[in-house]
């Protein structure tokens, strides 16, 4: 029987971990003929593979995500960004900033993440309700966007246009009208700021001091339409993410509350519940590249130039990878393999500021709220086609 996955029909949303376990079991290479003749990728060992050829059969120059990929639609946050770039390319944009993200240079931000926090926190304690994934957005939202150099409330003016974007309805494919006009306005914003900062220039260490004053390599500037596509990825995969997983992780730990009790009782193990979260319900549905030479994968045969799309949520639970792979457990032992940032020359630059924003948001949640409770019947998720999780998680506490 023919497996009917469309990642913008609300029946997959709905069913979404049944017709992924249907996909890794009985077509692990499915081919979306309602789009182009693209493929998704199912199966964890799968996708990891793809991750590793990255530069030899596929290329980014196309797109990662959904729209280019799926729709021929070449808009979208990041369509000239460090991501779109292959071999030496991908690699000499990258360094323009990589030092930042090295997990020494990350550590020295715990500090000012973990004040963040407290700043955020500190005001709702005496009213006995917050939202924690209000609080993860925030934080992450403004750590990302110190390092960019972007003022604060200009970030918070974009992310709003941003999440107008995302929004998603049943009747649209892919983005609405209204996010179309918000892409224009975030986008000519981006613009317009990096024609400004080249006569007033944030000061170093932030990225657009690098991206103006520093080559990408002898001869090579980075453009304003550049400098925009990074800046408005950099505000989107910093800023999204994070919040999602960490919302996520209370939702399913709220499930569990003898996990909840370990994790309350010995903070170390924050690590490995985030790590899990991740694996289990990934906030990243669907990135992918394009061909650039044929191949044949269990079976099928793929052409140069085919769209392929890695579906993250299902390589989390795919069986043969993970035992009970459809079980949360903050105990479990720690993988052999990951793909939960990706793998291979594309993994996700920001890795060790995601781990580091995830652990000190949790620890000073936990610290300054020891007991909660979640209201269940005002949380709210997230559909779509590219980021999935719980956007709403408002939780109740004795006032201090």
């Amino acid at each position: 029987m023919k497996i009917n996955y469309n990642p913008y029909d609300k029946e997959f949303w709905d069913n979404s971990w049944e017709i992924y376990k249907d996909l890794r079991d009985n077509d692990p290479v499915h081919c979306m003929e309602d789009f182009g003749g693209a493929w998704a990728l199912s199966r964890f060992d799968d996708i990891w593979n793809a991750h590793l050829g990255s530069y030899k059969d596929y290329t980014s120059a196309f797109g990662t995500s959904p729209p280019p990929l799926l729709l021929g639609d070449d808009s979208g946050p990041g369509h000239v960004s460090i991501p779109t770039n292959d071999g030496q390319e991908h690699r000499d944009y990258r360094n323009t900033i990589a030092d930042r993200y090295s997990q020494s240079s990350i550590s020295e931000l715990e500090a000012k993440i973990r004040q963040l926090t407290r700043d955020e926190l500190s005001p709702l304690l005496g009213t006995g309700k917050l939202d924690i994934h209000d609080i993860a957005r925030t934080v992450a939202l403004f750590s990302i966007t110190d390092m960019i150099g972007l003022d604060r409330d200009i970030a918070l003016k974009a992310r709003e246009l941003i999440d107008v974007f995302y929004e998603r309805d049943p009747d649209v494919m892919g983005v609405t009208p209204r996010g179309q006009e918000a892409f224009g306005q975030v986008m000519g914003l981006m613009l317009q700021l990096a024609s400004e900062w080249r006569k007033d220039t944030p000061p170093s260490p932030s990225h657009i001091n690098a991206w103006i004053n520093n080559q990408v390599r002898e001869g090579v500037w980075m453009s304003d339409e550049q400098i925009m596509g990074n800046t408005s990825m950099l505000i989107i995969t910093g800023a999204d993410t994070v919040p999602y997983n960490i919302a996520n992780m209370f939702y399913y730990l709220n499930k569990k509350p003898e996990q909840l009790k370990m994790m309350r009782e010995d903070v170390s193990l924050i690590p490995a519940a985030f790590e899990e979260c991740v694996r289990f319900d990934h906030p990243t549905n669907i990135l992918g590249r394009r061909l650039i030479q044929d191949i044949e994968l269990h079976g099928k045969k793929m052409k140069k130039g085919d769209a392929v799309i890695y579906l993250y949520q299902s390589a989390g639970r795919d069986e043969r990878e993970f035992e009970n792979a459809d079980q949360f457990d903050i105990t479990r032992p720690t993988p052999s393999r990951s793909i939960s940032f990706g793998h291979g020359p594309h993994k996700c630059l920001g890795q060790h500021l995601a781990r580091l924003e995830g652990r000190v948001i949790i620890e000073e949640i936990l610290h300054a709220i020891p007991e909660f409770e979640i209201k269940e019947d005002e949380v709210v998720r997230t559909f779509g086609e590219f980021l999935q999780g719980y956007r709403k998680m408002p939780i109740e506490f004795k006032p201090r």
